[in-house]
């Protein structure tokens, strides 16, 4: 660049700053707060600073922080709790000063004699604090009093209300109890009488006073400890919704005596609320076999298999627990039914067949029992012999039903047959001589007056030593058991009669008797029984022991002192399955015959088959509840 083009930019240059010069001095001065600086804009204390954004993310808490918030929740807990605490020891403190005024005032009033008033005084002083011991005495004692006066004024209803009343505030309040028994005594009762103090429990419990039903049943329970007591107080404890301690009752019951029905029904109920409906079912079941009039026990059982059909009616067991249940109930149209769905559903069933047989043995029972009241019913009428025709068809349905053979017996007395009611007793102590004491004592006395005379082959089967020893003493043992009460008889001759054709081929014979041989190859003296052995052997040849059984039965009822008899059938109904029957005839038959080894071998291992049997069936009817449930 040459020098004169430097300068004339110089020149310009200098222009131009002095017109920017003379601009800024002509312009016009503002009013106005100057614009902020970068550093205005983050000075944060000021007012009119703009704040930064905020972010959307929230901070995560580190351990500090966790531990901190630890610290005041457990602070704030504390201080809570610790509170509480003296709230509540206020209430309490404040409750027994409450009791305790109300005490106090009960104790002024019942020495002025207001009894009413005293009463719900300490009533209240027990409420407020039910662990003061001192409190449920001063209530027993003012009950007591009360009752005292009532019973000086022959109030004898009021008199025995408040002395419960007292008992059950306190039941060691001796004077109280004493009082109560003569009241009781006063009413026309016996204070000592087990069947009083229940009928009185029962009495109070109809009108919802529970309080002193469980007194009454107390002191029934302290005079005898019994399934009745025991019963009585688990139904009081279900009352007050203690199903525990009345679960507890219950099998104290049923440990006095496993048959005593109301127990398995109560139980059975109990479990039914508790939904243990396998249990329940089992109670229930028992509870109806010992009672077949228990209409509450059995209609709980048939509604419990109804609901089982109900949730799965292709589950042949439930068919087959509900047909069970309805023939209990002596419902057979409706158990046949079942069983003819069962056969739909599974006709090979293990339990159709003895299911139904069951049913059949039912119905014949049935029958026979409606023959047994008729009975009853003619024989108080004084129509002797119509009745008798009647029990003796009861008598052919079941010949080893002891009742049956006990009243045929009474009718053929009644009747001029002294022979034959000799015959009915001598059955009915055979069957059952622990239960049948009265069948042995009219045998004996029929012999001591010279009614009736034994056959040689009665003598021997059952002397009159040994029915005086059944009608005096008490058995130690089942004479069918072989046990201490009633021995074998001294001198009785063996009449070694044969049971079985000995020529009969091993294989072709019953199990048992292959088992045991007979007592001896002689042949029996009669020639009548002895083709009734001729005839069963051939249908025994076939294996058709049914036939045989009934062509045993046939000639049995009319030859019951026959040992021989009683054994070839009972080996016949074993070979038939039919074992319960079989151990029956067994011991009939060692009983006359009890020197006879081989009879008690075939009774020992028919009870060890029996044995075997029931356990087999536990462990199913088990498996079948569990299915059920």
């Amino acid at each position: 660049m040459s020098k004169k083009s430097k300068f004339q930019t110089l020149a310009l240059l200098m222009i131009a700053l002095l017109g920017n010069s003379i601009n800024d001095a002509l312009a016009t001065k503002l009013n106005a707060r100057p614009l902020p600086s970068e550093r205005e804009l983050k000075d944060f204390e000021d007012s009119h600073a703009i704040a930064p954004a905020v972010s959307r993310f929230a901070r995560r808490m580190d351990y500090r922080d966790e531990e901190k918030l630890r610290k005041e929740q457990a602070e704030a807990a504390r201080k809570a709790a610790a509170e509480h605490a003296m709230q509540s020891e206020q209430g309490k403190q404040k409750k027994a000063q409450s009791a305790l005024e109300a005490n106090n005032k009960g104790v002024a009033l019942g020495k002025q004699g207001r009894f009413i008033e005293a009463i719900q005084a300490h009533l209240t002083a027990v409420e407020t604090d039910p662990q003061n011991k001192q409190f449920r005495i001063n209530l027993s004692a003012i009950r007591c009093a009360y009752g005292q006066e009532r019973l000086n004024a022959k109030d004898y209803d009021a008199a025995a209300g408040l002395f419960r009343q007292a008992l059950s505030a306190a039941s060691d309040n001796g004077m109280a109890a004493k009082l109560l028994n003569e009241t009781m005594k006063k009413q026309g009762k016996d204070p000592s009488s087990v069947e009083e103090r229940v009928i009185a429990g029962d009495q109070l419990v109809a009108i919802s006073d529970f309080e002193a039903a469980m007194v009454e049943y107390q002191i029934a329970l302290q005079i005898e400890s019994s399934a009745r007591t025991y019963t009585k107080m688990g139904d009081v404890a279900i009352h007050y919704g203690q199903f525990s301690t009345a679960a507890n009752w219950y099998r104290q019951a049923l440990v006095k005596d496993p048959g005593f029905a109301p127990a398995h029904r109560q139980f059975g109920l109990l479990q039914l609320a508790q939904k243990d409906y396998t249990g329940a079912a089992a109670s229930l079941r028992k509870a109806v076999i010992q009672d077949p009039k228990d209409q509450v026990a059995g209609q709980s059982l048939v509604e419990i298999w109804r609901r089982q059909v109900a949730a799965n009616p292709l589950l042949a067991e439930n068919h087959l627990g509900l047909a069970g249940a309805l023939q209990l109930t002596g419902d057979f149209s409706g158990a046949e039914s079942e069983y003819n769905k069962l056969q739909a559903l599974d006709q090979n069933n293990p339990g159709l067949a003895a299911g139904r047989m069951s049913l059949n043995r039912a119905r014949q029972h049935s029958l026979a029992e409606k023959h047994k009241l008729a009975a009853e019913t003619l024989f108080n009428q004084n129509l002797r012999r119509e009745a008798l025709a009647e029990i003796s068809q009861a008598a052919m349905m079941e010949p080893k039903n002891s009742t049956y053979q006990f009243l045929l017996g009474e009718c053929l007395e009644a009747n001029g047959d002294l022979r034959g009611a000799h015959q009915a007793y001598l059955t009915c102590v055979l069957i059952d001589p622990e239960k049948n004491k009265e069948a042995a004592y009219r045998m004996n006395q029929m012999q001591k007056n010279g009614k009736v005379q034994m056959s040689a082959g009665q003598t021997n089967q059952m002397p009159i030593s040994q029915t005086n020893q059944m009608a005096q003493q008490s058995f130690q043992k089942n004479m069918f058991e072989g046990g201490n009460g009633v021995q074998s008889v001294v001198g009785q001759p063996n009449m070694n009669f044969s049971t079985h054709d000995e020529s009969q081929p091993a294989m072709n014979r019953a199990p048992m008797q292959a088992a045991a041989p007979a007592a001896s190859s002689s042949e029996n003296k009669d020639p009548f029984i002895n083709s009734i052995f001729a005839k069963a052997s051939e249908l025994e040849a076939q294996n058709n022991y049914q036939g045989a059984i009934a062509t045993l039965r046939q000639v049995l009822t009319n030859n019951l002192q026959v040992p021989e008899l009683h054994h070839r059938l009972a080996v016949d109904l074993l070979a038939d399955g039919q074992i319960t029957e079989s151990i029956s005839e067994f011991r009939i038959a060692s009983a006359l015959r009890p020197s006879n080894k081989d009879y008690a071998g075939d009774l020992a291992r028919a009870l060890a088959i029996h044995k075997r049997s029931l356990q087999s069936n536990i462990a199913a009817t088990a498996g079948n509840e569990v299915a059920a449930q």
